[in-house]
């Protein structure tokens, strides 16, 4: 049985048409709030946008996380039909499972499978080979019987090198050791420049409040510290702060790490999962290796299909 994606005519005019508009939007805002530049994030927005229509690289990035995931057992991928499959036609096989929401009255045994799995599902990629799904809406994914989920949609993949995975994880121990020196460190691996005492310190904010589930080792609720209007109030304070300062330029790289945390907590605290997020976390981590990312990251490219060129986009 086969699931086909088909694109409407036309839809690469109606994408630029909207990339104009929110350029337009961006620019006007900006008048107005110069607490964020959103220069390189609207550059970031529109390749991945771009990328999106080509559904001959979709198959390419769908190939790629079926190698990434081909020994996680909780997490199921579907196979391109490349033959049947052209720039604007994707075929794959046909994966059975519910709405990610149909688990959310299970009990908290299934919820917390679930939630494993799907972290599985994001961080493995990221951490073992450097690539992230960039787009975890409630529509990308199944849940089966069984607990284990369907990963859909392939049109939002962001590689990153090597370095910029060892960034995400010093960030992560810079805040963890309350340590400025690193902490300027990994914001300059993510792309930040012209850092300062004050920028670090409004961006630590944000950063904590994304990296707090990881700092405690003990079963939680990510909402412990990670609820819906807890994040609105911190998002507030780091918006007022960066107006008081004068601004700051977000990398183009921060945009999908950033979409990517925010998408999964919502996920968790729609599944009410209670984990040890602190050991899942350092199950992925504490091996890290950069040269051995950037030989997993080579070979998974190679037998997909994927072009150097594409990685580095």
């Amino acid at each position: 049985m086969l699931a086909c994606k088909l694109q409407y005519p036309r839809m690469d005019s109606v994408v630029e048409a909207d990339l104009k508009q929110l350029k337009l939007i961006l620019s006007i805002f900006h008048r107005y709030d110069r607490a964020i530049d959103a220069t390189q994030m609207y550059q970031e927005l529109a390749e991945r946008l771009r990328e999106e229509l080509d559904y001959e690289r979709e198959a390419r990035n769908m190939a790629l996380y079926g190698h990434m995931l081909a020994d996680e057992p909780g997490i199921h991928v579907p196979v391109p039909r490349p033959e049947l499959s052209t720039r604007r036609l994707l075929c794959m096989n046909w994966l059975d499972g519910s709405r990610l929401l149909s688990v959310a009255d299970r009990p908290l045994e299934d919820r917390n499978k679930v939630a494993y799995n799907m972290f599985r599902a994001w961080y493995v990629p990221f951490y073992y080979y450097g690539v992230i799904h960039g787009d975890p809406h409630l529509g990308n994914y199944t849940v089966r019987d069984d607990n284990t989920i369907n990963l859909l949609d392939f049109g939002c993949i962001r590689i990153f090198p090597p370095g910029f995975v060892q960034g995400v994880i010093d960030l992560y121990r810079a805040l963890r050791d309350d340590d400025h020196d690193l902490a300027v460190k990994a914001y300059e691996t993510w792309g930040f420049v012209d850092l300062d005492k004050q920028t670090i310190e409004v961006l630590n904010m944000w950063a904590g409040f994304i990296y707090a589930p990881l700092m405690e080792n003990r079963t939680r609720n990510i909402s412990d510290t990670n609820s819906g209007a807890y994040g609105a109030a911190t998002a507030a304070k780091v918006h007022k702060e960066l107006r008081r300062i004068g601004g700051v330029r977000p990398p183009r790289e921060f945009v999908l790490m950033d979409r990517a945390a925010i998408g999964l907590g919502s996920v968790f605290m729609h599944l009410r999962a209670e984990m040890n997020w602190f050991q899942m976390f350092h199950e992925l981590i504490d091996a890290f290796d950069g040269d051995r990312l950037a030989t997993r990251q080579a070979e998974a490219l190679a037998a997909t299909g994927l072009t150097p060129a594409e990685a580095a986009a």
